[in-house]
């Protein structure tokens, strides 16, 4: 069989490989509830993650991806958070740094293998972070948006090929970003009073890596987006298919002018995510968010 041709075999052995190794590194005791991969900059909220054993480089996983955009650490944490058993993701592949080669249905697998790998090793639900530029005339920099539906069209497919580990095809949308995490999320943020800083909305993932143009910002208005990213949607849905609850959040780094205007660049998201109030923002909603969904239990 030709390499350019997913094998789903051969992908089933090589989810099942990794899992292995990652498991004999983990201590016997320890099977996962969540996995929650941080995104860009996000990394800090790692630190609230009490660790059963070292952190793992992907770098250092036998045939596992590697990370190499700026702000994506590339770790592999196994720990807990309010005692709830939880694997931290500390960045993410993006289909941009793919090339979508050799086609895209491999260059989605591969981008979205970690949530196979969770999934194997037993987490049930799915939580994705990102970062994103805001669409919504309400949003500010460092605000937070948990994501109530998402705008994939601009993606290839997640879920193209042969299905692999159990999944489903033909998955109903409706089951993504689920509704009581949501409402726990949002106890959170007015408990702690950030409510004036934390929203629902629509994010929508491009394949970047180019930012957006002021027509194409303005189209994603008009189609009733919120936040708009280059990640997540592929990881969501392959996580449904999969039988995983899930939840996101994406934390706002700049605001799209009125006009569409996208005027942002790499070096300032970085310096927003840098920002000490929006990561104390994050990591504490994040943090009692566990709290909250064990005592809700």
């Amino acid at each position: 069989m030709t390499k350019h041709i997913f094998d789903p075999v051969a992908y089933e052995k090589r989810i099942r490989s990794i899992a292995s190794f990652i498991k004999s590194r983990l201590p016997d005791y320890f099977v996962p509830q969540f996995a929650l991969t941080l995104g860009s900059g996000l990394g800090q909220v790692a630190e609230n993650i009490t660790s059963v054993c070292k952190p793992i480089p992907y770098a250092q996983i036998p045939d596992f991806i590697e990370t190499t955009v700026p702000g994506h650490a590339g770790n592999f944490i196994a720990g807990t958070i309010s005692g709830i058993p939880i694997i931290g993701l500390q960045g993410r592949k993006h289909l941009y740094e793919m090339g979508m080669q050799p086609n895209p249905v491999m260059a989605l697998r591969e981008v979205t293998l970690p949530v196979q790998i969770v999934r194997a090793l037993g987490a049930h639900t799915y939580v994705a972070t990102n970062a994103a530029g805001g669409l919504n005339s309400l949003f500010q920099k460092g605000d937070l948006m948990i994501i109530r539906s998402h705008m994939g069209l601009f993606y290839p497919n997640a879920l193209q090929g042969p299905p692999v580990m159990g999944s489903q095809q033909f998955v109903p949308q409706n089951r993504e970003y689920n509704e009581s995490m949501r409402k726990l999320l949002l106890e959170v943020a007015r408990q702690t009073k950030h409510t004036k800083h934390v929203y629902q909305g629509v994010y929508a993932a491009v394949p970047g890596s180019s930012f957006e143009t002021s027509a194409e910002c303005q189209a994603l208005r008009m189609l009733g987006v919120d936040a708009v990213g280059m990640s997540t949607v592929p990881e969501v849905m392959v996580a449904t298919s999969l039988g995983m609850e899930t939840v996101g959040i994406s934390l706002i780094t700049n605001v799209i002018a009125p006009d569409g205007v996208n005027a942002t660049s790499h070096e300032e998201v970085m310096d927003s995510l840098n920002e000490q109030e929006a990561n104390n923002r994050i990591a504490q909603i994040i943090t009692d968010f566990f709290s909250l969904y064990k005592n809700r239990k």
